[in-house]
């Protein structure tokens, strides 16, 4: 199975390093220093107290990726428009294109510019950074979950046996709309809020008046996310609470963001829901307010 890795940064580099030395055949899609610390020294991977090095083929070239069996779409959400863009241009032909981005919008996204692919929406919970170039850490978890958009009669197992074979836990859940939101609730809740205090997501939920925000950010995202027929409750918050509480210190992808003075997801995270809240006649005020904050640390 011939698997494409489209947006290799510290979290595709992750799935790639545990995929390869699992012996799958890997391509990788990076750019700049990255890719060509890629290229010229491979891929130097951190994980459980382990560290080894692994030769990758990658490239800047969207056509390494045509006639992958499967593309794990690994990118931010502020770069997947552009790299959908290249790669319709470019006219892949994979057999299955598999999201893993923050928000809600990213299959949808998938599925327009590939109308003739099957498209699986998946989530990663996982603690992952770019050390320097070439060099990724990974921190905490890394479990996968998927749920088709749109089947077409493909199958996942191939793709659930290799990250089965590269011990990366993962399974199908039964429906896309319901995966995706039920994430974007522990987001609302503590992506935005990490950054802006630089506290871990465990202090903001240990903390009563920071988890009073928490949860109110993630009630507004769950009645918005009930609206659009996710099969989401209560439940759920309690449940994000509580594994987060037992998390170790890990930086969350937004608070690296801030500190490195890239671009943030907030607007698909707290601003996606306060906007398409305000649309819909429902009200977000805490998220409005989380979205307006870490839009003034980034100016």
């Amino acid at each position: 199975m011939k698997i494409g890795i489209a947006g290799a940064g510290a979290v595709g580099c992750h799935y790639a390093a545990k995929l390869l030395a699992a012996g799958a055949d890997v391509l990788l899609l990076a750019r700049g220093a990255h890719l060509r610390a890629l290229c010229d020294h491979g891929l130097l991977h951190e994980s459980d107290g382990q560290c080894r090095r692994l030769e990758v083929a990658a490239s800047d070239d969207v056509t390494i990726l045509d006639g992958c069996d499967v593309i794990l779409l690994a990118s931010k959400m502020t770069d997947l428009e552009g790299m959908l863009a290249a790669m319709g241009a470019a006219r892949l032909k994979p057999g299955m294109l598999a999201t893993l981005q923050n928000g809600v919008r990213a299959p949808g996204m998938v599925a327009e510019v590939f109308p003739g692919v099957p498209v699986l929406a998946g989530t990663a919970f996982i603690g992952v950074r770019r050390v320097a170039p070439g060099h990724v850490l990974h921190t905490a978890a890394g479990g996968v979950r998927l749920a088709w958009w749109r089947q077409m009669g493909a199958s996942a197992e191939p793709l659930l046996d290799w990250l089965e074979r590269a011990g990366v836990p993962a399974r199908m859940e039964p429906d896309a709309v319901t995966l995706l939101w039920r994430k974007m609730l522990w987001n609302c809740g503590f992506n935005a809020l990490t950054a802006i205090t630089r506290r871990y997501a465990k202090d903001m939920a240990a903390n009563p008046e920071t988890r009073e925000i928490v949860e109110a950010a993630m009630r507004e995202a769950l009645a918005l996310a009930r609206h659009e027929g996710a099969g989401v409750d209560e439940d759920d918050i309690r449940k994000h609470i509580e594994v987060t509480l037992r998390m170790g210190p890990v930086k969350t992808s937004m608070w690296q963001d801030v500190e490195m003075g890239a671009r943030t997801e907030i607007d698909e995270l707290n601003g996606y829901v306060a906007k398409r809240a305000q649309t819909l006649g429902l009200s977000a005020p805490v998220n409005a307010m989380l979205t307006a904050l870490v839009h003034a640390l980034a100016s």
